[in-house]
């Protein structure tokens, strides 16, 4: 029996339990870092018999109006079970969401299985069990391109070096400009706390690019997932786009992190461009679904309603 549990009554044990058992375990959906991706006390669940299958629901209210949402910041929602989660079975949490939640905006994961998603969000990833030079290998020739131009620049790239609020500010200076971002303030804050959550935990790995000068131009954050290594976050200055920093970045982590047994995830986007870059690693695809349940569908067309 699929079941609706508020916070305050979610044993935090056995939901932790229940990531760490699920086909698709990730540091994400661990209690402790749900509080942190939302507000403590309003993310709540549904849970499957004695934690059998458990499916976080971060709720918050717009206009008085109560929704579910997915958290920014977030690769993966969904389903977290140890059983094979078929497409009767996804629909069957579905409609356990209380009615009083008007309206969810969800990021599945990839093994929840759907028949009827609304869309589906496009990841790569990549084995890095190889050795660089076959990895390299399978990079198209414009991405080879790109990352001997960077390398023409005098680019320089250094791992381990605390760029998290120089990162997150990069992007903000830059492609956080772009009204299609959205991000608030209070947004900017939450990525740093939850950055600083993975980096208590050992989890974060940074990367920076920089000029022969040594003036930063990029950097991104990576986060080691157990057997996954989630290209989660990155920032540019793109005054320096012709040092081509992010190919840099990317092609500088398959050499550290090739022949070991992790997937490097390129995390998924809707753009693209951007999917196009991803692929020219040599990362292949997976579908991750999108799922919009409305029950005053009109709301889907106020702005801000849904996301983050």
């Amino acid at each position: 029996m699929i079941r609706f549990v508020k916070h305050e009554d979610i044993d935090r044990e056995k939901w932790n339990q229940a990531i760490k058992n699920a086909r698709f375990s990730t540091v994400f959906a661990q209690y402790e870092m749900l509080d942190v991706l939302t507000c403590p006390d309003t993310w709540h669940a549904l849970v499957e018999d004695d934690y059998l299958g458990v499916m976080p629901l971060p709720a918050r209210s717009k206009f008085a109006i109560p929704y579910i949402y997915t958290p920014f910041f977030m690769p993966q929602m969904g389903i977290f079970s140890s059983r094979t989660i078929h497409d009767e079975d996804t629909r069957e949490y579905l409609s356990a969401i209380p009615q009083k939640y008007v309206q969810a905006d969800l990021i599945l994961n990839r093994y929840n299985d759907i028949v009827e998603a609304n869309a589906q969000l496009v990841s790569h990833e990549l084995n890095l069990q190889k050795p660089y030079p076959n990895l390299r290998a399978q990079y198209s020739q414009n991405t080879v391109r790109n990352i001997r131009d960077g390398e023409g620049q005098g680019t320089v790239i250094t791992f381990g070096e605390t760029v998290v609020e120089d990162t997150v500010r990069l992007f903000r200076e830059n492609r956080g400009q772009d009204v299609a971002v959205n991000f608030q303030d209070a947004d900017y804050e939450r990525l740093l706390s939850v950055a600083q959550t993975l980096d208590n935990a050992r989890a974060l790995r940074t990367v920076s690019a920089h000029t022969s000068e040594g003036i930063l131009i990029a950097g991104a954050l990576f986060v080691m997932d157990g057997s996954r290594l989630w290209f989660w976050f990155s920032g540019r200055d793109n005054n320096y786009a012709s040092h081509k920093p992010i190919f840099m970045l990317m092609d500088a982590v398959i050499r550290q992190f090739s022949e070991q047994a992790l997937m490097l995830d390129f995390n998924g986007s809707l753009n693209p461009n951007v999917a196009r870059m991803y692929r020219s690693f040599g990362g292949e695809p997976y579908n991750i679904p999108l799922v919009r349940i409305s029950c005053c569908p009109w709301l889907m067309k106020i702005k801000g309603m849904i996301h983050g």
